[in-house]
């Protein structure tokens, strides 16, 4: 009775085998989703509050931008507030600075030198 069982069961895993591949892949909704991005041209000596007013000049609101990059440890360093107090006295740095927010979007501010 055992060996009636296995063919049966190997049809199976065959039939699903088969039909996996046509499976959709994750979407924009799903488990993978792109990430809207701004890059910014700015000076050197630009501070990231200079740089939260030309983005707000572009038409981006909730301008946060943070001292430090994301990490394993701290994906979201944009909402610890001792990263973002001080904007004016914090330079600007290649990469990832803070997120602003258009249209109803969240982007992610990448500065360029």
């Amino acid at each position: 009775m055992k060996f009636q069982v296995l063919p049966s069961l190997a049809v199976s895993l065959t039939a699903l085998c088969l039909l996996l591949p046509g499976t959709r892949a994750a979407r924009a909704d799903g488990l993978i989703s792109p990430v809207a991005t701004v890059h910014i041209a700015v000076p050197i000596a630009e501070s990231q509050a200079q740089l939260a007013d030309q983005l707000r000049a572009q038409g981006f609101a909730h301008v946060v931008m943070s001292s430090t990059y994301p990490s394993p440890a701290n994906p979201h360093p944009e909402g610890n507030a001792s990263l973002t107090s001080h904007p004016e006295q914090t330079p600007v740095h290649a990469g990832w600075n803070g997120v602003a927010v258009k249209d109803g979007q969240t982007f992610q501010v990448y500065a360029e030198f």
